[in-house]
């Protein structure tokens, strides 16, 4: 490939590599006529000869050159260099909001910070009619000397319209920070699938985890679609209550019982903070909880829960015993049923190889990491 470490693209050396996803690798280069360094998004070769995934750049930068906020990472340029396409970024030198939280827990006045910097790019993409569709930590980019940016609009969708930057518009989100509305693949989504988002933002920054978490992305976007959220002050007692309302108010199933906008989620968060002081935030965020779990299941037939009594486990037991009495009469039914479930299992495999493999092919540089989202579990990356 011609994007190698030492190589020159354009104006552009390529000093080295930043971060790589599913659809795009992102370098570090110098440009030396005007003696700064940028950041390099490239579209990986297997998507540089697809007129889809090609749009899906130009429309990108398109969207975030008309976003014109000081919390945006800003798009300087569109180019194509030997057929591979790519996009030309402020370089941010610092880290994510990803990658910060495994460091330490963060102050009162960063949390306070965060949300009104992402708040306030929100704001201005929202003016726009464009929805972000992916906030995350991963996204959310800290310099050096503390300045917050919101980056990678690949997802963005024009609210209006319905266009997104992603033609077929294949990848839905990430499931740890996915809307309900999003994940149920709503095509009228509006500022409330930001507002959400963000909330799980906050949620995992004050509660020390993200409300879902499970051992698949179809679990956990199940949960955001159906399960209540878990009460903040049961999974970190340390959180105050006005900061836990918010959390609810934010993080509502229902669109209309979220805030109207994130103007008013950022005012009604700073309302919350200035209330319970700093200390209360800062003991708040230092708690890390156990992540998520779903509620284990017996397996065993009689098998209680442990934290059933002996004599209710007893009864259990008994109960089950004479349910199996009575269900051996009807096995010879329940056995056809099985078989034909065994059937269509069968078929469903067949067809879930094909679609695997059609999946792999169009993603077969993907490289297997947690995160983001496409018809198959995918990945998350930086600055992607």
């Amino acid at each position: 490939m011609a994007f190698e470490i030492g190589s020159t693209i354009g104006p552009y050396q390529i000093i080295t590599q930043l971060g790589q996803g599913g659809m795009a690798t992102v370098y570090k280069a110098y440009h030396a006529s005007l003696d700064r360094y940028v950041a390099l998004k490239v579209l990986h070769a297997v998507f540089s000869r697809d007129d889809t995934y090609i749009e899906r750049f130009e429309r990108e930068a398109r969207l975030v050159a008309r976003l014109d906020h000081p919390n945006i990472v800003p798009i300087y340029d569109y180019s194509e260099y030997e057929g591979y396409p790519y996009l030309v970024m402020r370089f941010i030198e610092g880290d994510t909001l990803k990658a910060r939280l495994k460091q330490r827990p963060l102050s009162a006045q960063e949390i306070s910070d965060i949300v009104v910097s992402v708040g306030g790019a929100l704001h201005a993409a929202h003016r726009e009619g464009v929805l972000h569709r992916d906030v995350k930590p991963s996204n959310i980019m800290l310099d050096r000397s503390g300045k917050i940016y919101l980056t990678d609009f690949g997802l963005a969708r024009m609210a209006q319209s319905g266009e997104s930057t992603l033609s077929k518009d294949m990848m839905l989100g990430t499931p740890q920070y996915i809307s309900p509305e999003q994940a149920r693949g709503d095509r009228k989504l509006d500022a409330g699938t930001d507002i959400y988002s963000l909330g799980v933002v906050v949620y995992e920054m004050v509660a020390g985890r993200v409300p879902f978490s499970a051992d698949t992305p179809y679990a956990i976007i199940h949960d955001h679609i159906f399960s209540p959220l878990p009460l903040p002050s049961l999974v970190n007692p340390e959180i105050p209550g006005p900061v836990e309302r918010f959390l609810l108010k934010a993080l509502a199933k229902d669109r209309r019982a979220r805030f109207e906008s994130v103007e008013q989620m950022v005012a009604a968060y700073l309302a919350a903070a200035n209330q319970v002081g700093d200390q209360a935030i800062e003991a708040a965020s230092a708690v890390r909880p156990a992540p998520a779990s779903r509620p284990a299941v017996p397996t065993q037939p009689g098998a209680v829960p442990s934290s059933t009594s002996p004599a209710e486990g007893k009864a259990a037991a008994r109960r089950q015993r004479r349910s199996g009495a009575r269900s051996r009469s009807g096995l010879w039914p329940l056995a056809g049923i099985i078989l034909l479930v065994i059937l269509l299992v069968a078929v469903g495999l067949v067809l879930n190889q094909a679609i695997t493999e059609e999946a792999q092919h169009i993603f077969i540089d993907s490289p297997a990491r947690e995160g983001s989202w496409y018809i198959l579990p995918g990945h998350d990356t930086l600055l992607l």
